[in-house]
């Protein structure tokens, strides 16, 4: 099958179970490769109008620089869906072939299971096949995970992952365009959950991107947002209570 679009995958938030932040976000941005030029040429003005070399959201302590950047992102074309995790609350899966993986990497392939089956719905409603570019680490965990997905997750029957997908690679961000749209999408989710040095979160950069989650049938939970197990969303009084901005 040739591809037509590529998923790119990036994260925010620390997943060390009980040592790393209080929420970890995964995200998925998919891109028709049609689509791909407009978006490079926005990303490339953004830094240009900032004048820094990489968009890396959390590394963007201005409010204003950040805004322009999610503002001007909302124009292009692109999908995205957003796996959230509370990490004090998370419980290690049942997948009986992977118990000798450490606890950590046996919940990121977890929680990277849940991404993929939802982009594979997408590409399934949508008559696309997609390739995959993951989010370096610079280690051996990036042959780690695409072996994970490529041999184990996608061919296993017992999950809801149907195949359409095509290469599998990891790039550095630094030097890949669209994973650092990856990287706004995922740490703008992370910013309406985490809690700031000063106790308030800010979910505007997600209000102003929410056009682009994954819909289905008009429903984004579950679809474009899903939560690790339900009892990790927030009641609505932790928005309410704790924001900084709305809608």
């Amino acid at each position: 099958m040739n591809s037509n679009c590529t998923l790119y995958i990036d994260e925010a938030g620390d997943l060390g179970i009980g040592k790393g932040s209080d929420w970890f976000i995964l995200a998925g941005v998919l891109i028709n490769k049609q689509d791909e030029p407009q978006i490079r040429d926005t990303i490339k003005n953004i830094r240009s109008k900032l004048n820094i070399n990489e968009i890396h959201f959390r590394k963007m302590v201005s409010f204003d620089k950040k805004s322009y950047a999610v503002s001007e992102l909302t124009r292009c074309k692109f999908e995205y869906i957003v796996i959230i995790v509370d990490t004090n609350k998370i419980t290690l899966p049942k997948l009986y072939s992977e118990y000798t993986e450490r606890p950590s990497i046996l919940s990121y392939n977890h929680i990277c299971r849940y991404l993929i089956e939802r982009v594979s719905w997408l590409l399934r409603d949508t008559g696309r096949v997609a390739d995959i570019v993951l989010s370096s680490r610079g280690t051996s965990r990036d042959n780690d995970l695409i072996a994970y997905i490529k041999d184990k997750l996608i061919p296993f029957h017992g999950n809801q992952v149907e195949n359409y997908f095509g290469n599998i690679s990891a790039k550095s961000a630094a030097s890949w365009d669209m994973l650092q749209l990856a990287d706004v999408c995922a740490t703008s989710m992370y910013n309406m959950h985490q809690l700031n040095g000063l106790n308030f979160i800010t979910p505007c950069y997600t209000y102003k991107l929410q056009s682009h989650l994954y819909r289905h049938n008009g429903k984004v939970l579950k679809y474009g947002i899903k939560y690790y197990d339900d009892n990790m969303k927030p009641d609505r009084t932790y928005f309410s209570e704790n924001t900084i901005c709305s809608k």
